[in-house]
């Protein structure tokens, strides 16, 4: 790609990256991926011009309608566009779109589009057992119901600005202290959320 991946994807030749693979995409998936990004670039100047341009209020009617506008009815892409569901959480774009609209010591808040209390939090594995262990969803399994109840329990502590926690639950508690998701007696001692006094 060169010094400017930017102008790659505007102007270079796709060709060059026959051969490329990576984990579970192979080199026709890539290709069409720059291919894509290419029309992305082309029609709205950027990937967050392409989510103002179909953003209303809700985040993904707006991830689902460029899909149909970039994709139509392909299958293609599933993986970096989801097709409508209403059960994906659609962590990675949820992931993405905090980095770009918060700003913080982690977060580079260059959208301003969007407002931060309206974010979905980015539903892993993590979250999901700290919210099962905590009550804040009675679901199952990870869905976008399930990422939508935590981020509702998110705004009890701070409602302009549920994902303010996202990290730190999800790092500190999920994987430095191993959340199962299930409530046992050890937990009042090791759990930082539940030995904080309130």
């Amino acid at each position: 790609m060169g010094r400017s991946p930017y102008q790659f994807i505007k102007n270079g030749d796709f060709a060059t990256l026959k051969g490329l693979y990576y984990r579970f995409q192979k080199e026709d998936e890539i290709m069409l991926l720059f291919t894509v990004l290419r029309r992305i670039i082309n029609d709205f100047g950027s990937i967050g011009g392409m989510v103002k341009h179909f953003y209303r209020s809700d985040v993904r009617d707006a991830l689902w309608r460029a899909r149909v506008y970039l994709l139509n009815e392909s299958e293609d892409l599933k993986f970096f566009f989801p097709k409508p569901s209403p059960s994906n959480p659609m962590k990675r774009w949820h992931l993405f779109i905090r980095w770009m609209v918060r700003k913080d010591d982690v977060d580079v808040g260059l959208w301003d589009f969007i407002d931060k209390k309206d974010l979905v939090v980015p539903l892993d594995t993590h979250i999901f057992k700290i919210g099962r262990c905590l009550g804040w969803t009675a679901c199952n399994t990870q869905s976008y119901k399930a990422a939508k109840e935590i981020t509702d329990a998110l705004k009890g502590f701070c409602p302009g600005d549920p994902l303010k926690y996202d990290l730190f639950l999800c790092h500190m508690v999920g994987i430095a202290a191993q959340c199962t998701g299930k409530r046992k007696p050890d937990c009042e001692k090791t759990c930082i959320l539940l030995t904080v006094d309130t």
